[in-house]
């Protein structure tokens, strides 16, 4: 699954692909309009359908305009009028060259647009119960069920100091060393087909190979998109890599302020302090720390400062993000 763009542009000749659309164009206008749905709203069963039937012979799925209309059970002239007064209202998914593209996964939100435009606003939720797409508060669950199998994990692993010792030894440098532990105990496609496998286990999709496929995708475009960092990801592990990477002299200890005031008796940063700082990051000071209490923290601070939401938000969401894995490797 290719996640929509966050910036919306007027759109005459496609949609440029930055980050992704999430609920932007709710506040703003939605695609579907009764004025150019003059039959009423249709159930898009036919077309979810379909995509079952091409995902089950091998996929990926691809459906033309023409298929798509016929599947509707839409007239020529009514497709071609409702594409047209959404490209006249400057509709930012919705334009001419759809009444004759090819949809797929890669462009799943104008997909989604377009047939939304013919079959109502239900259209989203039904297509989401297919795993065809997820909404942007399913994408912030399969964030969130990410972290959590990840912290998982993390809770589980005993640090392999020999090993680490020794990549130390051959790498010469406490970074190469950090990045090959974490690749060779942690492989990242592994923790996606977890989490994925995961989020679609408590879940009932009617086409569930899609969805998995769609949920690892997604995750993966939260790398890319820097949503997700490693270092966030793993901060708990790389803070105890660091500790052991000192006293092996393969570091530097860190000089500034805050590192001096917050190291243990033994040497290396505290790990009460760097709790601390999670907590004040998810402004969960003085609280009594629960799983439930810091997923609810999660979600409401991920609704204020996710990019698809507050452009300036990147660096606080992956502020968030590092402390609440932080937070869940420590409950």
């Amino acid at each position: 699954m290719v996640p929509p763009p966050d910036s919306i542009r007027v759109k005459r000749h496609g949609v440029i692909d930055a980050l992704w659309l999430g609920n932007h164009i709710k506040g703003k206008m939605h695609p579907f309009d009764h004025s150019t749905n003059t039959d009423g709203c249709r159930p898009p069963v036919a077309v979810i359908d379909r995509i079952a039937e091409l995902e089950a012979s091998g996929g990926p799925w691809s459906l033309g305009a023409g298929e798509i209309r016929d599947l509707l059970g839409i007239s020529d002239e009514e497709f071609y009028r409702g594409i047209y007064a959404a490209e006249s209202r400057n509709h930012p998914l919705v334009s001419l060259s759809a009444s004759t593209g090819t949809f797929s996964q890669e462009n799943i939100w104008e997909f989604v647009a377009l047939i939304e435009l013919f079959c109502g606003p239900e259209t989203e939720t039904r297509l989401e119960k297919a795993g065809i797409f997820f909404s942007h508060p399913e994408q912030m669950e399969i964030l969130g069920v990410f972290l959590g199998e990840t912290a998982a994990v993390l809770r589980r692993h005993e640090l392999d100091a020999e090993q680490f010792s020794a990549m130390l030894r051959t790498f010469g440098s406490f970074e190469a060393a950090r990045d090959i532990y974490i690749e060779e105990y942690f492989p990242l496609a592994g923790l996606i087909d977890r989490a994925a496998a995961a989020y679609c286990g408590g879940r009932s999709f009617s086409i569930p190979g899609l969805a998995e496929s769609n949920a690892k995708a997604l995750i993966r475009f939260f790398f890319q998109k820097h949503v997700l960092q490693v270092r966030g990801v793993f901060a708990a592990l790389i803070e105890r890599l660091l500790r052991q990477a000192v006293e092996e002299g393969y570091a530097a200890e860190q000089a500034d302020d805050r590192r001096r005031d917050e190291r243990d008796p033994a040497g290396g940063p505290d790990p009460s302090s760097l709790l601390q700082r999670a907590r004040r990051a998810m402004n969960l000071e003085g609280r009594i720390l629960t799983l439930p209490l810091l997923k609810a923290q999660y979600k409401r601070l991920m609704k204020i400062y996710h990019p698809d939401i507050n452009p300036q938000g990147l660096r606080r969401c992956q502020e968030i993000t590092a402390a609440y894995s932080l937070l869940l490797s420590a409950l």
